[in-house]
């Protein structure tokens, strides 16, 4: 497929999602406020379960080892908690595929009322028909915010150490300058890093779930176009994300109930964006060639 480069427009992209949903706000709310409760309960059900689990083996451990020496009962403790980080690994999988699946539908819905059709809060559900699709994407994604959870963890443990070993506190109980302007600015560019990367990510699969739903592209071939468009237009949408950061911050000051007013319009800007990479490129090819002329009419005929 062929894609534009640099036509992602930020403030033009969050003008014409309006554009685009104006006249059927109230049903991408509906629909945007559905998906939300979905999610969070789904992610709420699959946190007790894995609670449920850590505790039956952190428990089941505990009786095991209760006359172990130090060494068993050290193990007895981390062992639950490694176990659950590798369960929340897969239910964060399983959350991100539904909320692909149902970002998917809203695309749908998206692409219809910008074809001139009418859009049905039932087109929130036709994403479970490219769950495979979805589920692919969730687990690269996954994959790569658990790199990037790593790397801060280990950067913020060596940090940790290194404080202990340089001794944050001096002798006498007082703070030590230096070593705390040193450990407090390590931890701002452990913070910038994964603000950074989490927003690369982010770029680079923008247009993943409207390829999917529009023209029934894998995972992975998903992946790779949304990486190369996302690259040819990594300005445009660095600054609409972070203009759309902002819009929802706002929001979120509005005692947390006004993010659920921007959200239909963070969808319909990153969909907008979406078209004006790949739609007008269709739109070029696709143009109605002009009217031969019409030589009667000129002298000598």
């Amino acid at each position: 497929m062929d894609f534009q480069s640099g036509s992602v427009r930020p403030v033009g992209s969050i003008e014409e999602g309006w554009n685009i949903i104006k006249n059927d706000y109230w049903t991408f709310f509906a629909m945007t406020l559905v998906a939300i409760v979905i999610l969070v309960v789904a992610a709420m059900i699959l946190g007790f379960v894995n609670n449920i689990i850590t505790i039956g083996i952190s428990a089941t451990l505990g009786i095991a080892t209760a006359d172990a020496g130090d060494a068993g009962k050290m193990s007895a403790a981390i062992l639950p908690q490694v176990i659950s980080l590798f369960i929340s690994i897969f239910t964060n999988i399983i959350v991100a595929t539904m909320s692909g699946i149902l970002f998917c539908g809203i695309y749908t819905a998206l692409a219809r009322k910008k074809r001139g059709e009418v859009a049905d809060f039932s087109d929130l559900f036709a994403g479970f028909q490219k769950i495979m699709p979805c589920f692919i994407v969730a687990l690269f994604v996954a994959l790569i915010q658990s790199v990037i959870a790593f790397i801060t963890l280990f950067g913020g443990a060596a940090v940790g150490v290194s404080a202990l070993g340089i001794g944050v506190l001096a002798k006498d109980g007082k703070l030590n300058p230096a070593a705390f302007g040193g450990l407090f600015l390590v931890i701002i560019v452990l913070l910038v890093f994964t603000l950074i990367a989490n927003l690369l990510v982010s770029v680079f699969t923008a247009f993943v779930y409207p390829l999917i739903s529009e023209h029934n592209l894998s995972g992975g071939q998903a992946l790779m176009l949304s990486v190369k468009s996302g690259l040819a237009n990594f300005g445009g949408l660095l600054l609409l994300y972070i203009l759309l950061f902002l819009m929802a911050l706002v929001g979120a000051l509005v005692c947390l109930v006004g993010v659920l007013f921007v959200a239909p319009i963070i969808s319909a800007a990153m969909f907008a964006a979406y078209q004006s990479v790949f739609g007008r490129v269709q739109d070029f090819y696709q143009h109605t060639p002009p009217p031969p002329p019409n030589f009667g009419n000129q002298p000598g005929y």
